[in-house]
C-alpha cells in the first residue's frame, strides 16, 4: 500500500520501533520515510505475543498484560512522535489499533482522519476472537480497575475529554482496511462498507533477496512458521522426516528463529533459508505448510497454492479453522506427527475440489483489489487540493 501511494506521488512516513530486524530498511525500499522510537523487544514478545492455545482470547491475565503494554507504549510514544511530526504534520494516519493508541490520539489532536489498518480479523457483535469474557468476569477485578484508571489518566494528560470505555470504542470504530477478501472473514456479510476488504497487499519490491527454483520439475513444498512462533526445531524436523522420501523439493523458511544446524543433517531434497521473496517462490509452489499465519496464507491463495496449517496460538487457529472450513487446505494439531503431515499433504495435493476452490478464492482476491484498492481508500481520506 505504501509502495502504491508513493507511486501516486504521495509521501509516506512509517513510525517504527528500533529493532534488530531490518523493518526500517524494508519501508525505505518501497519509497517511504521512517521515524523510529525505542522499544524493548523482549518485553514486547512477553506482553504482546499471545500464548494461549485456544480458539478465542479468554485468558484474563493475558488480556490484562496486553492492555498494560498498550497503555505504557502509548504513554511513551505520544510526545516523541508529536515532536517528530510537529513541523510536517500528516494529512491522514493509518493506524493499527492493536499496536498502541498513539495514532488515534494524535489524529484527534491534529484534527485529521484516521483509518485502521487491521492485519487480522474484524470483530463485531456477530463474531469476535475475543468474546465477552472481560465484561462477564472482570468488572470488579482490582487489576482491571487499576488499568482502566491508568487509561483515564492518560487521556486526561493528553487533553482528551472522554473515559477509557468511550475511547477504546472509537479506536475500534470508523473506517478499516482488512487484508483478506470479505469471503474469508468470519461473518463477513455482517460488516458495513466502512470495512474495506482489500485482500493481500504484497509489495512489488523484493524485501528478501532473490530465489531460484530447483529446476528439476518436482513439486515444491514450502514450510514456514512465521517470525513469532518459529523457534520449533521439533516441528521442522518432523516436516523433514515426513517429506524426505517424497518426490518433492522441500524449502524450510526459518524466519530467523533457528539456525540450519539446529535441524541436523538434511536430505538432498531439503533446502533451508531464513527468508524468501514469496512472489518468486509461490509461482513454483504446490503446498505451503505453515502456522496459520494470515498474510502468508492470503499470498499463497493469491497464487492458487493450498495451505496445510499447524497452528499453535489463537489467531493462527482462527485462520487454520477458516482454511479447513472453506476447503482451501487442511488443519493439523500442533503435535502432528511426521506420518500425519505426510498423509495430509498427500491428500491435499490430490484433492481436485481444493484446486477448484482455490481458483475461486484467487479470483476473489483479484477483485478485492489489493494494494491499489487500499491506496485508493486512504487517498479518499486526504483533503481536497486547495
Amino acid at each position: 500500500m505504501a509502495e502504491e501511494l508513493v507511486a501516486r506521488g504521495h509521501r509516506v512516513t512509517y513510525a517504527l520501533p528500533e529493532a534488530p530486524e531490518d523493518i526500517a530498511g524494508r519501508a525505505k525500499r518501497v519509497g517511504a520515510e521512517v521515524v523510529t522510537y525505542p522499544m524493548d523487544q523482549e518485553r514486547f514478545r512477553a506482553h504482546m505475543v499471545p500464548q494461549q492455545n485456544s480458539d478465542e482470547y479468554t485468558d484474563k491475565g493475558e488480556i490484562l498484560r496486553i492492555l498494560q503494554w498498550l497503555l505504557e507504549m502509548t504513554d511513551e510514544t505520544v510526545e516523541p512522535l508529536e515532536r517528530s511530526f510537529r513541523e510536517d504534520r500528516p494529512d491522514v494516519i493509518v493506524n493499527d489499533p492493536s499496536s498502541f493508541w498513539t495514532g488515534r490520539i494524535l489524529a484527534d489532536r491534529w484534527g485529521i482522519p484516521v483509518i485502521r489498518s487491521t492485519p487480522t480479523y474484524a470483530a463485531n457483535e456477530h463474531w469476535s476472537m475475543q468474546p465477552d469474557a472481560e465484561a462477564a468476569g472482570l468488572p470488579d477485578d482490582p487489576a482491571l480497575l487499576s488499568l482502566v484508571g491508568g487509561i483515564d489518566q492518560l487521556l486526561r494528560a493528553q487533553g482528551m475529554d472522554e473515559d477509557a470505555g468511550t475511547f477504546t470504542g472509537r479506536i475500534h470504530g470508523g473506517p478499516a482496511l482488512l487484508y483478506m477478501p470479505r469471503h474469508f472473514q468470519y461473518a463477513g456479510e455482517t460488516f458495513d462498507d466502512q470495512h474495506h476488504f482489500v485482500g493481500p497487499c504484497a509489495p512489488r519490491a523484493s524485501l528478501h533477496g532473490t530465489w531460484e527454483p530447483p529446476g528439476d520439475g518436482r513439486p515444491l513444498v514450502m514450510v514456514s512458521m512465521g517470525t513469532l512462533y518459529n523457534k520449533q526445531p521439533d516441528f521442522f524436523r518432523a516436516c523433514v522426516e515426513a517429506f524426505r522420501d517424497e518426490p518433492w523439493n522441500v524449502l524450510l523458511v526459518l524466519g530467523g528463529g533457528l539456525a540450519p544446524e539446529d535441524l541436523g543433517a538434511l536430505p538432498d531434497n531439503v533446502r533451508v533459508r531464513d527468508f524468501v521473496p514469496l512472489a518468486e517462490v509461490f509461482p513454483h509452489t504446490a503446498l505451503v505448510v505453515n502456522h496459520g499465519g494470515l498474510s502468508t496464507a492470503m499470498e499463497a491463495f493469491s497464487y492458487g497454492v493450498p495451505v496445510l496449517a499447524v497452528p499453535v496460538m489463537t489467531e493462527p487457529r482462527a485462520t487454520a479453522r477458516r482454511i479447513a472450513e472453506l476447503g482451501l487446505g487442511a488443519q493439523l494439531p500442533p503435535k502432528a506427527t511426521a506420518a500425519d503431515l505426510r498423509a495430509t499433504a498427500r491428500r491435499v495435493l490430490a484433492d481436485d475440489g481444493i484446486r477448484d476452490r482455490l481458483r475461486q478464492m484467487r479470483e476473489r482476491i483479484r477483485t478485492a483489489g489489493g494494494a491499489t484498492a487500499a491506496a485508493t481508500v486512504v487517498e479518499e481520506l486526504l483533503p481536497a487540493p486547495s
